[in-house]
């Protein structure tokens, strides 16, 4: 049964990640290729839930592949990732976003 919920978690992370890839770069594309560049960039801190050093890896990984987002620093304890977000109106919402898309998942496979 574990083994079965941490496939599932996979398949959907791997989903959503590809899933997100693509809207991330057409997002990208279309900053890049517009005649006046109005971005809002920020550094925003997102709280990490997941606890085994691999899990917080993978979830720094997955955000700095996402086109638009870098992750720059994780905390000495780990509990904060730190990322630059090339486009955002709402830094709670960009939080609120990478946790649901990616660590709610993560933490299925630690578990």
């Amino acid at each position: 049964m574990k083994q079965l919920r941490r496939l599932r978690a996979i398949c959907v992370l791997t989903a959503i990640f590809l899933w997100d890839l693509v809207v991330a770069s057409v997002s990208v594309a279309r900053i890049v290729l517009a005649p006046t560049i109005r971005t809002h960039p920020a550094i925003i801190a997102v709280p990490v839930s997941v606890r085994r050093p691999w899990a917080v890896a993978l979830f720094a990984y997955f955000t700095s592949l996402t086109p638009g987002s870098t992750c720059l620093h994780v905390s000495d304890d780990r509990t904060r990732l730190y990322l630059h977000i090339l486009d955002t109106q709402d830094a709670e919402a960009s939080v609120a976003r990478f946790k649901q898309l990616y660590e709610r998942w993560i933490l299925e496979l630690e578990a």
